[in-house]
């Protein structure tokens, strides 16, 4: 293999608690980079799911959490979450569950009155971006206070644009999947434009619709993209390399996949539709094998 170069092995399927319900839609992954654990959304089992780098379960929110409609979560560092969901007005807001999966009083500044957040990250900085996406507006807040520090409108957005989960590089660089714009925007660690890359259509190295983005051990942007089924490898310039995956529900394959998270030494894809969560093994380094 050549240098600078990696590439991805199924490992296993990620075995989530069905709990009560029986049937599990993981819509959403996030990665607390300090263990390597995964936060899962579990939007129809109304559930937070908390994985190891490996895809062990170590913790599954019960019915005390009181989530409603939960769409994305995060760990925080103290082993509690924060979240969107709906608040007491019926309004998706964020919200806090304590490290037992109970809720925490959080009180949040609005930007703005139609204010609708669809997606969430916890920054390196401990704070919290949002995406509201058919606003087409980032939004960060204070972690301790919930006030807005600052509050971005992306150019060339519309309601029909569907972006995805945004991701935080190494460089703390923004990066917002372009759904039917079939690109990657690119943002500034305080949400000003730093350019996009992609090109639109469905053969290799292309993109038809990105959902999420992840980075490999050497800076690698991996973007996943719905329709093409597929994980596209770009290295730390945009420059397409290499992309796996393929439209099946058998062991490796990629159905409609939804979210991408990196932890050290693999990465995981989360399908809604078939209700899995699959680890990939990385090989290949900036060393080469």
């Amino acid at each position: 293999m050549a240098n600078g170069t990696i590439a991805f092995h199924f490992e296993s399927a990620v075995r989530l608690d069905v709990g009560e319900a029986g049937l599990v839609r993981p819509i959403a992954l996030s990665v607390d980079p300090a263990t390597g654990d995964v936060c899962v959304t579990d939007e129809r089992g109304v559930s937070f799911h908390v994985v190891d780098g490996h895809g062990i379960t170590l913790f599954t929110t019960s019915l005390a959490a009181a989530l409603s409609t939960p769409v994305d979560g995060c760990l925080e560092r103290d082993g509690g979450f924060v979240f969107i969901d709906r608040g007491p007005d019926g309004e998706r807001t964020l919200r806090k569950l304590d490290l037992r999966g109970e809720p925490l009083r959080f009180d949040v500044e609005r930007p703005t009155p139609q204010w609708r957040p669809d997606h969430l990250i916890v920054g390196a900085d401990g704070n919290y971006v949002s995406l509201d996406k058919f606003a087409g507006t980032l939004t960060k807040h204070d972690a301790a206070t919930g006030r807005v520090l600052w509050h971005r409108a992306l150019e060339g957005v519309s309601e029909q644009s569907e972006l995805g989960r945004p991701a935080e590089a190494p460089d703390g660089r923004l990066y917002i999947p372009g759904g039917e714009l079939h690109l990657v925007l690119v943002r500034t660690a305080d949400g000003e434009d730093a350019g996009s890359f992609g090109r639109a259509g469905t053969g290799p190295g292309r993109l038809a619709f990105p959902v999420g983005v992840a980075f490999g051990p050497g800076g690698e942007v991996l973007v996943l993209d719905r329709m093409r089924h597929t994980v596209l490898v770009h290295d730390r310039d945009h420059v397409f390399k290499s992309e796996f995956g393929s439209f099946g529900g058998a062991p490796g394959q990629l159905y409609h996949p939804l979210a991408i998270a990196a932890t050290p030494g693999r990465i995981l894809v989360a399908q809604g539709y078939e209700g899995r969560v699959q680890a990939f093994g990385i090989f290949g380094t900036e060393a080469g094998e």
